[in-house]
């Protein structure tokens, strides 16, 4: 098993800083290195930044005062996002979990104890809080699974190719690594029909 995101997101920003959706989304989509606060998937994958969301933590319809604040923003898949909508468990904007319900801040060590990925990239809940967040934000959708797998393929896709073009400019038998890169190249299209064309 392991973590539900590579990398936790860290909001470089904090309080009310930007008065527009549009400006606050620019810097949330560095913060979160292109992914979604909940899930992870990379916004390439899904029409890219302009069909991802900002995420409103605490939403917005029952707490318009936090409307803006940067601290209580992500930036989401529009899958969790619409999942997710203004589901609120607690009385104010600081209750965030009652009982075993409710949500996490997915940019707090937290999150990742109630959540994680299994060899295979699937997410998986590991308390009762985090089967809540699972079912609510559908967590389990495959594409979850296939866009974390792509994503791996790809970067591992691109060092590899990052390596051949270097030894190559040294003179170096770069043959096996071709082979390699070919491979994972069949892999990510297999990845990326699953996602688009399966049926």
């Amino acid at each position: 098993m392991g973590a539900i995101k590579d990398k936790m997101p860290t909001r470089s920003h904090t309080g009310i800083m930007w008065r527009t959706n549009t400006s606050n989304k620019s810097r949330l989509a560095v913060d979160f290195d292109h992914k979604c606060a909940y899930c992870d998937d990379k916004d390439i994958y899904s029409g890219g930044y302009n069909s991802y969301h900002v995420e409103h933590f605490a939403p917005k319809e029952k707490f318009r005062d936090l409307e803006f604040t940067y601290d209580n923003l992500l930036y989401s898949c529009p899958y969790c996002n619409i999942a997710k909508s203004d589901k609120w468990v607690g009385g104010d904007a600081s209750e965030a979990i009652v009982g075993d319900k409710g949500f996490i801040d997915p940019c707090t060590d937290e999150y990742y104890t109630h959540l994680e990925r299994d060899e295979n990239g699937n997410i998986k809940y590991i308390s009762p809080i985090g089967e809540y967040i699972y079912f609510e934000l559908k967590l389990y959708l495959k594409r979850h699974y296939i866009l974390y797998n792509l994503e791996k393929v790809r970067v591992k896709r691109n060092a590899i190719k990052k390596e051949i073009d270097r030894k190559a400019a040294n003179g170096a038998d770069v043959g096996e690594l071709t082979k390699v890169h070919h491979l994972l190249c069949a892999v990510f299209c297999e990845y990326f029909d699953l996602i688009y064309y399966d049926k």
